[in-house]
């Protein structure tokens, strides 16, 4: 058996801080991945964002008292003592300056959804990732659910026309639009659709945003983000001999879907999204922030 991964967590934060924790380092866990062990985490939060730093203290206790994390003062301290790392940081607002230490030290990341609570800052996290040959790989972990992922590979061979894709999407002042939450439709969208998306246009009110992206090949995909009514995560997929209708599986987590391909990256240092299609997402969510902002259509490359 391969020696295990150590992984360090960036941003105690959010509730993938212990789900992670619990699928990768419980090896009786029914939906265990093997190949690493997070071994130590740096807990910060967010002091002006209500669901950050409500929440540190709680995780930063469960993490110590049921799986003997250490907690550190630092993510230089923090590089010392892995091999990897999960930046979990709820606030995209703190990616950039929480990675780039990780990036500098060459130590393979996985920048939790979404890049950055903006184009600019995504941009700039790839670029000195690039500059410093440092694998980066960032995602939603609904790109990876079973169900999708089946669904992509039932329409592969026939190809897709487009996508009608939907997800919850609570707002966040400080990650506004679709950076706070909507990223998961966004990246079920262009987990079908891929890239080339040109012109994107946004309806968005108290109940929902809805955004339509137009590809350079006349393709036309949409994503419904949902604050009011039932919310699920999934979409219509139309291919060119059939229509399937698609919901994440509630019986096979996500969370260890995205794992079984984190940790895998974590030792080949190949990222199972390419960079240029997690930018082209990002540009997407700016595109349809200013779209909401200005109500007119914004073209992917203004954003770019």
């Amino acid at each position: 058996m391969a020696e295990e991964v150590r992984v360090g967590i960036i941003g105690y934060d959010t509730s993938h801080v212990p789900n992670f924790t619990k699928l990768v380092n419980e090896k009786d866990d029914p939906f265990h991945v093997e190949g690493a062990r997070i071994v130590a985490g740096y807990p910060s939060f967010s002091k002006d964002v209500e669901s950050s730093v409500g929440r540190v203290e709680g995780f930063k206790k469960q993490m110590e008292e049921e799986w003997r994390i250490e907690s550190v003062s630092s993510v230089t301290e923090l590089l010392g003592k892995v091999d990897a790392v999960l930046l979990e940081s709820v606030d995209g607002r703190r990616h950039l300056e929480e990675v780039r230490p990780v990036i500098e030290a060459g130590k393979p990341v996985f920048v939790d959804k979404p890049l950055a609570h903006d184009y600019r800052d995504a941009a700039t996290i790839i670029g000195l990732a690039q500059e410093n040959g440092c694998p980066l790989f960032s995602s939603s972990s609904l790109r990876f659910d079973v169900n999708i992922a089946g669904a992509r590979d039932t329409l592969r061979n026939e190809g897709i026309v487009g996508c009608d894709a939907f997800s919850a999407a609570s707002l966040e002042p400080t990650n506004p639009g679709l950076f706070w939450y909507g990223i998961h439709g966004v990246e079920i969208l262009f987990s079908f659709m891929g890239t080339g998306c040109e012109k994107v246009s946004c309806l968005a009110t108290e109940g929902v945003h809805f955004v339509t992206g137009t590809w350079a090949d006349g393709r036309v995909g949409t994503m419904r983000g949902t604050r009011k009514g039932a919310h699920s995560y999934g979409a219509t997929v139309f291919g060119n001999k059939t229509t399937v209708p698609v919901t994440y599986s509630t019986e096979v987590p996500f969370y260890a879907q995205l794992l079984k391909e984190i940790v895998p990256f974590f030792s080949t240092g190949k990222p199972p999204v390419a960079p240029r299609e997690t930018l082209e997402i990002m540009a997407f969510m700016q595109a349809a922030l200013v779209s909401e902002r200005e109500g007119r259509p914004v073209s992917i490359e203004e954003i770019m």
